[in-house]
């Protein structure tokens, strides 16, 4: 997957987030239609750019926009 694609999948799911409080991985899916792969690897990137959180909740793994400072 080329790192473009990455970045649009990303944003997306920015644009999914800020409508809501926390997603799950498989609800994210639901309302993104991305593959398993395109999601992880776009998850990984807001991760990385510290746009989003990850941690255990009742669901499963959980996550929230990161708060900005």
């Amino acid at each position: 997957m080329d790192r473009k694609k990455m970045t649009k999948n990303a944003e997306k799911i920015m644009e999914v987030m800020k409508t809501g409080y926390r997603y799950t991985l498989s609800k994210l899916q639901e309302i993104t239609a991305f593959s398993t792969t395109e999601l992880c690897m776009a998850i990984l990137v807001l991760i990385r750019d510290k746009r989003v959180n990850q941690f255990q909740c009742e669901e499963g793994v959980c996550y929230i926009l990161a708060k900005t400072s």
